[in-house]
This record gives C-alpha cells, sequence and structure tokens, in this order.
C-alpha cells in the first residue's frame, strides 16, 4: 500500500508519495511470502528536463514491468507538443495491456505538470482497474490523496472516513425497532451538518511551497501513525516530494539517493 498525493495550484503541480512497497516472495517450499521494503520509488520525472511528472501507487509493479520502464517508454511516446492530456491518454495506452497481462486488479498514478504554448498546469488521476483505465483531470486549489488515505482523512475532516457508516450501523443494531422510515437520509444530513465545523480547509489556490509543505505535512502525519498503530504498517520509508512550476521544468523537494538503502541505519540523506 501506498500514501501518494498530488497538489494542483496556479503556480504548478506538486508530487508526494512514501517510499514503501511489498514484494512476493517465493519460499523453497512454494510457499509465498510478503516481504516489505522501504526504498522504492513512486515519483519520476517523464523524461529529462522535463514539464512532466507522475507518481504512482496501488500495484508495485506491472508484473514484470516496472513503473520506472514504463515512465521510460511513456517518454519515447510524447514530444514538446504534447498537452499534460496527450501524456495522460499514452499512459493509459501503456498500462492497460501490461495491467492485463499481468493480472492487475488496480494500479494508480497522477501525472501532471504544464501545458505547452499556455503554460496552463494540469493534473490528471489516471486509475487502471482490471485493465480498464479512467482519466479524470484534478481540480485547481484542491490536494488529492490516494493509497492510505484514512489518517489525513481523519486529520482534514475530524472524523476516520468509516466513522459514520459504522456509526449508523451501532444505532441500528441498538434501536432496530425504534428507528424511523426515513432514519438514513437524517442520519446522512445530521452527520453532515456536524461535522461541518471540524473540517481543517483554509486556503486552497496556495503558492507553490505553501502546497509542498501541505503534500509533505500531511504525508509526515500519515507515515508515523501506520509506525505507531497496531499491526504492520500499510506505508512507510523516505517521503519524497517532487514539482512542476509554470516558469521551470521538474524539480525534485525531497529525494533519496540510490544509496538509501545502504545507509538507513545511519540516518535519512537526502539531495
Amino acid at each position: 500500500m501506498t500514501i501518494a498525493a498530488a497538489y494542483l495550484v496556479s503556480d504548478g503541480v506538486v508530487l508526494g508519495a512514501d517510499s514503501s512497497t511489498t514484494v512476493q516472495v517465493a519460499t523453497p517450499q512454494g510457499a509465498g511470502v510478503v516481504q516489505l521494503l522501504d526504498h522504492s520509488q513512486k515519483i519520476f520525472e517523464i523524461g529529462e528536463n522535463s514539464r512532466l511528472g507522475m507518481c504512482t501507487w496501488g500495484a508495485g509493479s506491472l508484473g514484470p514491468i516496472s513503473h520506472r520502464t514504463i515512465v521510460a517508454r511513456l517518454a519515447d511516446n510524447i514530444n514538446d507538443e504534447s498537452t499534460v492530456k496527450d501524456a495522460a491518454d499514452q499512459l493509459v495506452k501503456l498500462v492497460e495491456p501490461a495491467a492485463t497481462q499481468a493480472n492487475i486488479e488496480f494500479v494508480g498514478y497522477y501525472l501532471g505538470g504544464w501545458n505547452p504554448e499556455t503554460y496552463e498546469p494540469t493534473c490528471c488521476h489516471i486509475g487502471v482497474k482490471k485493465g480498464k483505465g479512467e482519466i479524470t483531470p484534478l481540480q485547481l486549489g484542491l490536494c488529492s490523496f490516494s493509497g492510505s488515505h484514512a489518517f489525513f482523512t481523519r486529520v482534514f475532516r475530524g472524523y476516520d472516513p468509516q466513522l459514520p457508516v459504522a456509526l449508523k450501523e451501532k444505532i441500528k443494531n441498538l434501536m432496530a425497532d425504534k428507528l424511523e422510515d426515513d432514519f438514513d437520509s437524517t442520519f446522512d444530513k445530521a452527520f453532515k451538518e456536524a461535522a461541518a465545523p471540524f473540517v481543517t480547509a483554509g486556503f486552497q489556490d496556495l503558492p507553490i511551497r505553501e502546497a509542498i509543505d501541505f503534500i509533505y505535512s500531511y504525508l509526515h502525519i500519515t507515515v508515523k501513525a501506520e509506525k505507531f498503530k497496531y499491526g504492520p504498517p500499510s506505508c512507510g520509508g523516505p517521503i519524497e516530494v517532487g514539482f512542476i512550476s509554470t516558469d521551470r521544468r521538474f524539480r525534485w523537494v525531497r529525494h533519496k539517493p540510490f544509496y538509501s538503502a545502504i545507509t538507513e541505519q545511519e540516518g535519512e540523506d537526502y539531495v
């Protein structure tokens, strides 16, 4: 599992993700063992000196094809005139057959940057489920989180996304013979109104540096919450953040070097 994020603002696009991935390892007895690794890369510049970047979550690879390889192939299929939507379309064309062949249930991507001539920042949410891709443009000024986003939702909205469902079912179990026919709609309306003051929403179209801080803060909260909760964490490892501003091409904010796994016991080291 992953925590991945994309923030589309008028200054550009910010991409963020953790670095953990799970690998299915076969034992000599034939049984599969899930191994958790903490130095995967999930954010990529598409090509060199590029105005486009990509972030992935869900499946750690497309069978024998890595996301890094998909990015390399994508870079060969676009040019200086390609829009963000053109690149998203090409990505879907590459991923759909690979995901189908590898029997991947779901893989997700954020692909963002700016369009040629207009310098308009754009970002797409791309989900490929059972070999069928769907592209959804992100709304300007709103940050999108995917993967293990429950803790982000808890902090941002003031409650876990499963709370209204669990609370409704608990009331039904306790008062099954006393509820009115319109209980569901009444409960949904009351919960929505009661929860509204707890949402920690502020400015939406942030300056690029504040958007970077927003993404990193919520990724950090999620990684730490997963670390200290009961059970194995669903995300972790070094947090990486990259961005594309409308006046420049892809740049890293935090990016682990290729020796990060060697020095993980010596503390984080970034370039």
